[in-house]
């Protein structure tokens, strides 16, 4: 391999997360919230408009309707009534917000890697100041870090591929973990369930046990849902399970092929 190919290779293989999270914010972030998200979807509800059904375990929003996946989030909550909740890259705080509206009960706190979107939180969402602090998931793990029932992401992981960053981020969120960890991202971005399957065969992950389940929200979105403990849903053992009826994406795919190829696991 000659000297610009391997500048070039070195570029695309190892230094190639999605966004500059310094200037994400301004570049991308709140254009996408604002553009996208709240052009067709309610990001902050009223405490009125929010409601759980124990019996069925869905959520109702009277209304302009959530985003699928915000939704679907809620009812993981709902469903396991976790007594604490961090959300990992909490970007505008929506999240934390309506959760927090919905569910009262529960102490939910959040974290990003960047400054500036912490401001965004702490601007949309005043209540949640004093909850939100700086994280870099990608970062070794600090007995400083907040431990919580269920730790979840949304649109995070999917976002990484410098080097093995992303099963640092995993290991990271379990080692959090008191019981569960919530996973709503694009599942074509990485190999989440082998690259789990890798990390807990490996020994990487901080609990005894890991079990592996897809989550259905009643309004079309799917997640992956790691557990301590056996639950009453859809065990994953592969994932082509978690992908079954999405249009494939090669350049996805292809790329999540080479970030899970980076893996060693194991001793």
């Amino acid at each position: 391999m000659n000297i610009l190919n391997r500048l070039f290779y070195k570029k695309r293989k190892f230094y190639d997360d999605d966004f500059d999270w310094e200037s994400y914010t301004a570049d991308s972030y709140q254009r996408r919230l604002t553009g996208d998200v709240e052009k067709d979807h309610d990001a902050i509800a009223k405490s009125a408009e929010l409601s759980f059904d124990p019996a069925t375990g869905h959520v109702t929003k009277q209304g302009r309707s959530l985003h699928p996946n915000q939704h679907l989030i809620y009812e993981v909550i709902g469903q396991l009534q976790p007594a604490s909740v961090h959300e990992v890259g909490c970007g505008a705080g929506d999240h934390l917000g309506n959760a927090t509206a919905l569910f009262p009960e529960i102490q939910f706190s959040g974290s990003d890697r960047g400054a500036t979107q912490l401001d965004l939180a702490r601007n949309r969402h005043p209540d949640l100041t004093d909850r939100l602090k700086l994280q870099d998931l990608t970062m070794p793990f600090s007995r400083h870090w907040p431990k919580s029932d269920l730790i979840y992401s949304q649109a995070v992981l999917m976002h990484i591929h410098t080097a093995v960053s992303h099963f640092v981020a995993l290991c990271n969120m379990v080692n959090m973990a008191n019981e569960y960890v919530l996973l709503m991202e694009n599942y074509q971005c990485h190999n989440f369930v082998q690259d789990i399957i890798g990390l807990r065969d490996g020994g990487h992950l901080a609990w005894d046990e890991t079990h592996i389940y897809r989550f259905d929200g009643s309004t079309g979105a799917r997640a992956i849902l790691l557990s301590r403990t056996p639950l009453d849903y859809e065990e994953l053992s592969s994932d082509a399970q978690i992908r079954a009826g999405l249009d494939p994406s090669r350049r996805r795919l292809d790329r999540a092929a080479e970030d899970s190829a980076r893996a060693i696991f194991g001793y």
